[in-house]
């Protein structure tokens, strides 16, 4: 199990889990008006954009590649959500979930306690895990709640140190804020009645079932817990030439049409794009590149959908065609860029998703596009050590046991992807360059490991031997 934050292009899953575990164990016992007013709380339309402008954070428990629980807490430190999935409930969940929020309160917002609304028949799950009651029962419209809190102990409120100025700043004055509210105390009772007064400002369901009672809640919150680390193309080190001729902007696709009766579609599409290029034929070439293999998902799922995402659709109650894409830059000079997309698709179904990795890598003066046999001799020497760290990366010894050397040589290649379960990757970065695959696994893929995409690290030293004479590597150096 591990639990990290979640990104922009796992929002809607969180949201369906949450919904999920709302209307089977929160929903029977609430009148209509409150599952209304939960139901467009959480709404995509309605919450992406505060996560987006970092009011909310939500953080996934995840055993492989299942999200087991979702928990939410904004900028304040109310925490919004907190929801196990059924199946995984009574495993201790509830309570990471808790622990990583607590620190990140703690840590980050730097702020005195955490508070939440909380069911009443969820009151001593929440008191096991150290909140306290600071209000009676309070009915505010169609709610029914019981105001909690969690004081931060002194000694964990360590802010963190950021490369980002402008989280710097926010974290300094949310100290002063702290050093204020400490010199009120006595309006503590005050200002958390205010607090839990306006309804569907913050929502929280803890099902009853989801503790353990035991004797670990005094260690529940440990100052030396591990900090939720950087994942996904976000732990990516990018490197940027300083004084470049050119900029680079973001461009985006965003489409949701309102006009779909049966299928609920979504896409929403980020993409760099060059500005300022010496040769404005080659800047359109290039641009076109990096908006084509942004945009690649939407043909294959929603254009020209093949039949087995036909067939879902119309088997599914509830079908679904998305596709969330983010990218990041991670090496650019005034010869070379490299760009990492990471794809979140549904493709005819929720259970459908798939997370997805797309390279490119592009000689800014002539617009040659690299793939990994361009630059790379595939040899069986290589594929070998190439497999070693895969697996290391992975921590997983029997990642790719069911290819031989041959079948991952002409994968790597793109001669054979099988049909499209392993699609060959690579971008350089400012610590060399990562070769792997993104996965597609078939539904029911017995060799399915659980990862969306994996890639292997290698030092510029370290592939000199299986260099392909291309003038790739003078772009790198």
């Amino acid at each position: 199990m591990f639990i990290r934050m979640i990104n922009a292009n796992e929002v809607l899953p969180a949201l369906h889990l949450v919904w999920e575990v709302y209307v089977s164990d929160v929903a029977p016992l609430q009148n209509p008006e409150a599952v209304s007013g939960f139901q467009q709380f959480i709404k995509y339309d309605s919450i992406m954009p505060r996560i987006q402008n970092r009011e909310i954070v939500l953080f996934g428990a995840w055993e492989g590649s299942e999200l087991c629980g979702v928990s939410g807490v904004d900028c304040r430190g109310n925490i919004l959500l907190l929801y196990v999935r059924k199946q995984w409930q009574r495993k201790g969940i509830g309570r990471q979930l808790m622990q990583n929020m607590y620190q990140f309160c703690a840590q980050t917002l730097v702020v005195t306690r955490v508070m939440m609304k909380v069911f009443p028949s969820a009151v001593t799950a929440m008191l096991h895990l150290g909140m306290r009651e600071v209000a009676p029962v309070q009915n505010l419209g169609p709610e029914t709640f019981i105001p909690m809190e969690m004081m931060i102990a002194p000694g964990t409120m360590k802010p963190q140190k950021s490369r980002d100025r402008v989280i710097i700043i926010v974290v300094i004055v949310a100290v002063v804020c702290a050093a204020f509210i400490g010199l009120l105390a006595k309006m503590v009772y005050d200002e958390a009645k205010q607090a839990f007064s306006n309804p569907y400002t913050y929502n929280d369901v803890f099902p009853s079932d989801d503790y353990e009672d035991d004797d670990e809640e005094d260690d529940l919150f440990d100052e030396d817990a591990d900090e939720t680390s950087m994942t996904g193309i976000d732990g990516i080190p990018e490197y940027e030439e300083q004084n470049l001729s050119f900029k680079v902007k973001e461009d985006s696709y965003l489409y949701s049409p309102d006009d779909t009766k049966t299928t609920y579609v979504d896409f929403e599409i980020y993409y760099p794009q060059i500005e300022g290029l010496a040769d404005p034929g080659i800047e359109e070439k290039v641009n076109e590149e990096l908006k084509s293999c942004a945009m690649e998902s939407i043909d294959r799922i929603y254009d020209n959908p093949n039949t087995e995402i036909k067939e879902r659709v119309l088997g599914e109650e509830y079908p679904i065609i998305a596709d969330y894409v983010q990218y990041k830059v991670t090496y650019l000079t005034e010869d070379y860029i490299s760009v990492a997309f990471e794809d979140y698709s549904y493709e005819g179904s929720e259970y459908a998703n798939y997370v997805g990795l797309r390279t490119k890598n592009i000689n800014l003066k002539d617009g040659t596009v690299y793939e990994v046999k361009d630059i790379i001799n595939l040899s069986d020497q290589f594929v070998k050590e190439w497999l070693d760290v895969m697996r290391n990366e992975a921590d997983r010894d029997d990642l790719l046991s069911e290819l031989d050397i041959d079948e991952m040589k002409k994968a790597l290649s793109g001669e054979d992807t099988k049909e499209g379960t392993y699609l060959p990757v690579f971008f350089a970065d400012e610590d060399g360059l990562e070769i792997g695959f993104s996965f597609h696994y078939t539904e029911g893929d017995e060799n399915n490991s659980g990862y969306g995409w994996v890639t292997a690290p290698f030092a510029p030293d370290r592939l000199q031997e299986y260099q392909i004479e291309n003038n790739y590597w003078e772009l790198v150096k």
